[in-house]
């Protein structure tokens, strides 16, 4: 019953993780301001043209006195306003594009959605023109705006499939808008906006070089195409009245990344020309001083998501409603009354945004006795507006604009404040909800099996009560949000389930040094090799070596210096990182290879029909993995076959007819193996299967006696026929701490050999395609957790089987496990990363996975291990009872 516990607890905890880190900050409810318009004042454009070029960096465009540019270079060095745009980390085309035309960062909560999909609405410059809004470029790019508020938009998206045969997919984007023009369609709506996204420079091929004779020919020819479209939109118009940007959503690295946050990944050139532009004379920025041998250009600089309050005040529109970004002042060649309205407008937009979280919280009827931000309030706002529009009325411009600029610094801060509103009492309530659960497991441990637990009716439970009605009554006062009221209710229960849990006795925890010894040595050993990678062969082969530390005392003989010879060859497979390979059906091949002669090699006895299937099951992969890598489609027959042989490999083993442990978990293994070979894409078979041969082996050498190799009818090694009463709550505590940090090793040290947990970027799902056509991420989900648990179902089969202490201990070393991985949850808490590099965030995200996950899934499965090891003869299944002299046997018994 508690392993349930453990699993809600688990759930509750990644749910602390959630809204205290990935909560979305992105506020809605606001009504658009008025635009320039509607204010009597003209703006100086009607219409903006964005030319968006995906991972073009700064530094490739401004080097080589513009070499790249020769049609344009004159037209950006004489009219233009030319510069860089500094953006940030997740340097990814959704995370840029919402920067530039949403004039936000990307919201935090989208972070557990791979920055690939929205996590809340939000509005950007489209949703401001009224549907006179254009976009031609990728599906994959811009299928976002699909689902903006008041979709009004025109999308012209392209698939991979209509790159097929068109090398670069500049040309296909310019006949594309070459026939949108040429049709009829209604452009009398002002403002108007037409994107046009270059989604990387070549077609379908691979990603280029920024430094390559290729990607500077594919620039040059997309540059050709921007110069012929630039002359197709003023042929059309020919009013003067368009104002044109050419930018990038993000930068690249000289091997052709990003994602980090790297000056050449995060700095963005940005240039517009056309209506409206002021063109600007400043100093050269020296950064690109020397690769343009002093050419006399001007940048200036900003940060990506000023782009979009910049592009709103050019055509006259007011900033989109999320926007928080400020506007620049002097790139404009407007009166300054227009750009002293515009900042007003952009102090307004923020404004709004404050107004609505001020509207939350003033709903609470204890508002005035709770923190606030005081610089910031209704009655600032007010007089705010009112001294606003006074010096505008009076002609002080300049005021009015540094008192705008002021603004929006107050706001963006009390907008910052509310936003961690709740955080600090949420990341107290999921401490004590740590220490509630850390105090239950210890309890649960101290506690006898047949004690009784305490009452609910007691003074400690009382007082718990009242605090839960105090702490409910001020969520209730204060109007907190539901899923935060929630939240910060659970420690109590937690803690009161705690208390009961400690019985009659007042001492909750045996050992504690020794066991606060055995907890931290363990931490500090998984914290030391998730950050530094070397030491995770060091750690393995301590382990490994102090748990089979009998074997050295004795006199080696053949198997042991097979053990050791395994041990070395998984220690030097771990230092040399085995990224090589990757999909490779030669090792792969190679792995089937092995999953057959291992049992001949290690003199492994099985059935005729476990020799056949298994043998049948590898044919059959050996097709079906051709089939996939030549990416042809499998016939659903064959993957039925597939999916039945998975499951004959499980029942078939309760029912099989070994007779000792040894021949059963032998069978596990070859089983096991097999079907683990079938969710394998390269070498990680191979990797598990000496990983188990070695944890076998290495209980052999441990033990020390002679009949792992006796005959059939032979009953097997066990350390101990039944658990040793006479242990001393010491070495009680010692023993299960041993085998829980054992099990975890082993465990951490299998998910390495897969290649997918120190870097969950590397995370190969093609292995699924030989079970289903269509992988669905809940299918991909279950098939990996079924890869992931299949080392661990044999290492915890093997203990159950060989160790008595083991079978009879189960639920104390589980606690034990419990409480490492949760001290490990704990500390990676403080470390969790919403911003910044994806691969930080998403390292810091696996972190906490795979510390939750482990102890849950090893909960989950640890049923498996017994019904495996259950003595069910196969003679004994109803369709096969014509044997009525054989009786059902229980493992470790022997039959005659």
């Amino acid at each position: 019953m508690w392993k349930y516990l453990a699993l809600l607890v688990h759930i509750l905890l990644l749910g602390y993780i959630s809204l205290i880190y990935y909560q979305s900050s992105v506020i809605n409810g606001m009504k658009a301001q008025d635009g320039h318009r509607s204010l009597g004042l003209q703006p100086p454009a009607d219409r903006l043209v964005v030319f968006l070029i995906d991972g073009l960096r700064a530094e490739s465009l401004y080097r080589n006195k513009w070499n790249v540019l020769p049609n344009l270079k004159h037209l950006f060095m004489d009219h233009g306003l030319i510069g860089i745009s500094h953006g940030s980390a997740p340097t990814e085309s959704r995370p840029g594009h919402i920067s530039i035309f949403g004039g936000f960062q990307e919201d935090a909560a989208a972070a557990l959605r791979n920055f690939k999909r929205n996590p809340s609405v939000f509005d950007t410059v489209f949703n401001r023109t009224m549907g006179a809004s254009w976009a031609w470029g990728s599906k994959s790019v811009l299928q976002f705006l699909k689902y903006l508020p008041n979709h009004e938009m025109y999308l012209d998206m392209h698939t991979e499939s209509e790159l097929t045969g068109n090398k670069f997919t500049h040309k296909l984007l310019h006949s594309k808008v070459r026939k949108f023009l040429a049709g009829s369609f209604d452009n009398s709506t002002l403002p108007s906006v037409y994107l046009v996204d270059f989604d990387s420079l070549v077609g379908n091929e691979t990603v280029l070089k920024p430094n390559s004779d290729e990607f500077l020919k594919a620039l040059n020819s997309t540059e050709t195409v921007i110069n012929q479209l630039y002359n197709l939109f003023e042929q059309y118009f020919g009013d003067q009245r368009t104002v044109y940007l050419l930018t990038s959503d993000h930068g690249m690295t000289d091997n052709g990344d990003h994602g980090e946050d790297s000056l050449f990944e995060i700095e963005m050139p940005f240039i517009f020309w056309g209506a409206g532009i002021e063109r600007l004379e400043s100093p050269f920025k020296d950064i690109y001083a020397a690769k343009t041998n002093g050419t006399p250009m001007q940048f200036q600089e900003l940060k990506q998501e000023q782009l979009a309050p910049l592009m709103s005040a050019l055509i006259g529109l007011p900033p989109p409603l999320n926007n928080r970004a400020t506007l620049v002042m002097g790139m404009m060649n407007v009166s300054r009354t227009y750009e002293a309205h515009s900042m007003y407008l952009n102090a307004r937009q923020i404004l709004a945004q404050v107004e609505q979280v001020l509207n939350k919280q003033e709903r609470s009827y204890i508002w005035k006795w709770l923190p606030r931000f005081e610089r910031l309030d209704r009655h600032r706002i007010a007089h705010f507006h009112e001294q606003i529009l006074t010096q505008i009325q009076s002609g002080c411009l300049n005021e009015a604009i540094l008192c705008s600029q002021r603004m929006i610094h107050s706001a963006l801060e009390c907008l910052e404040y509310y936003r961690l509103y709740y955080r600090i009492p949420l990341v107290v309530a999921c401490m004590l909800t740590y220490l509630g659960w850390f105090y239950y497991l210890l309890a649960k441990q101290g506690r006898a099996e047949h004690e009784p637990t305490r009452g609910w009716f007691t003074i400690a439970n009382l007082i718990l009560l009242l605090i839960e009605l105090l702490v409910a009554l001020t969520c209730v006062l204060h109007s907190v949000p539901c899923s935060t009221s929630f939240y910060l209710l659970v420690p109590v229960p937690m803690w009161a389930l705690a208390l009961r849990e400690q019985g009659l006795q007042y001492s909750c925890m045996r050992a504690p040094l020794i066991q606060l010894a055995w907890i931290g040595a363990a931490v500090v050993l998984f914290i030391a090799t998730y950050f530094f990678k070397p030491l995770i062969a060091l750690g393995y082969l301590i382990v490994v070596c102090a748990n089979n530390g009998h074997a050295f005392t004795r006199a080696p003989r053949l198997r042991f210096w097979l053990w050791v010879a395994v041990v070395a060859l998984l220690t030097g497979f771990t230092v040399k990182r085995p990224d090589f390979g990757c999909n490779s059906i030669v090792l792969l091949f190679l792995s089937m290879l092995v999953t057959i002669l291992r049992p001949l090699l290690m003199n492994e006895r099985h059935a005729c029909r476990v020799w056949l299937s298994n043998g049948s099951a590898l044919l059959l992969a050996t097709y079906l993995a051709y089939e996939r890598l030549s990416k042809n489609e499998i016939n659903c027959v064959l993957q039925g076959a597939a999916w039945f042989y998975v499951l004959y490999a499980f029942i078939s083993i309760p029912y099989s007819n070994t007779k000792t442990p040894r021949r059963r978990v032998q069978l596990i293994l070859f089983n096991l193996s097999t079907v683990y070979t079938l969710l394998s894409v390269s070498y990680e078979s191979i990797f598990m299967q000496l990983l188990c041969t070695e944890f076998l082996l290495g209980m052999q050498v441990d033990t020390g006696k002679k009949n792992w190799t006796d005959s059939e009818d032979s009953e097997g090694v066990e350390d101990e026929a039944k658990p040793d009463k006479s242990l001393s709550s010491e070495d009680h505590i010692n023993k299960i701490y041993r085998y829980a940090v054992l099990i975890l090793v082993y465990a951490y040290f299998s998910m390495i050999g897969t290649g997918n947990l120190l870097d969950i970027s590397a995370f190969d799902t093609s292995f699924a395609h030989i079970f289903v056509s269509d992988c669905s991420t809940v299918l991909i989900f279950l098939l990996y957790t079924l890869k992931v648990m299949i080392p661990l179902i044999i290492i915890m089969s093997s203990l159950c089987a060989f160790r008595a202490y083991v079978r009879h201990n189960l639920c104390g070393i589980f606690i034990c496990l419990f409480l490492i991985c949760d001290v490990l949850c704990l500390y990676f808490f403080f470390f969790v990363r919403n911003s910044g590099s994806w691969r930080t965030v998403r390292e810091s995200l696996s972190q906490q996975l795979i510390a939750h996950g482990v102890p849950m899934l090893l909960a989950a499965f640890s049923f498996i291990p017994n019904l495996l090891l259950s003595a069910i003869p196969l003679t004994m299944l109803p369709m096969l009872n014509w044997k009525k002299d054989v009786k059902m046997t229980q493992l470790g018994q022997s039959q005659v």
